[in-house]
């Protein structure tokens, strides 16, 4: 029984399916498509992007929400958080967030194991303004990831106590602001989470928590 206490409670969640074909896929689409979105951005001029600016030389922060579904956890769930972003101009921005998700179960044999994060990440948005009111943007980032693992089942009864953890990951994405006037705008993104905990300096023995996040969020710029 007290070999079993031994055991980190991480080496337990190995994915019981993988799909690596179906994540290289998505990864090379989204950087092939933010490729294209950067390249679309630079040969756009400064001067007829600020013109079709609805927003920029500004700065703002709101809410947050949205899903979050890790590779090989059973199923998604909703999230919430704060972010602000920094406008310098018409194509460059700087965003900041925190978030917390909750929920992410990964079964392992008539056990579960529950993960929680609080992620804090920054971000470089690149936007390609079509419109006043439309400007379409791609987004790449790094981010701080708080980890908490809790036990339940076999797992708890053996004696295995909750974990806590802390992880770098980063993200790659592209998304659309829509300014509803000077001061508010409503901005709507996919991003691509790479969070695979066993190529960061502490091994997860296999664990993957790579996912796929949507999000929208209310802006008040100031």
């Amino acid at each position: 029984m007290e070999h079993l206490h031994a055991v980190p409670l991480y080496s337990l969640c190995n994915p019981l399916i993988r799909q690596k074909d179906r994540e290289t896929m998505i990864q090379r689409i989204l950087v092939i498509m933010t490729l294209i979105l950067g390249t679309a951005v630079f040969t756009a001029s400064a001067q007829s992007a600020a013109e079709r600016a609805g927003i920029s030389d500004t700065f703002g922060f709101g809410p947050r929400l949205g899903y979050y579904k890790a590779q090989d956890a059973e199923q998604g769930n909703f999230y919430y958080g704060i972010q602000a972003r920094f406008r310098p101009g018409a194509i460059v921005g700087i965003e900041a967030a925190v978030e917390y998700r909750a929920g992410q179960e990964f079964g392992i044999g008539s056990s579960t194991v529950k993960t929680s994060f609080v992620p804090v990440t920054a971000s470089l948005l690149m936007f390609a303004p079509i419109s006043e009111h439309f400007a379409p943007y791609g987004v790449a980032g790094l981010g701080a990831y708080f980890t908490r693992y809790s036990t339940s089942g076999l797992l708890e009864d053996l004696g295995f106590e909750d974990e806590s953890d802390f992880n770098l990951g980063y993200h790659v994405g592209l998304g659309t602001e829509i300014p509803l006037n000077n001061n508010t705008a409503i901005n709507i993104d996919y991003r691509y989470l790479f969070l695979n905990p066993n190529k960061n300096e502490e091994s997860f023995d296999g664990a993957n928590f790579n996912g796929s996040t949507i999000s929208a969020s209310l802006m008040f710029y100031f």
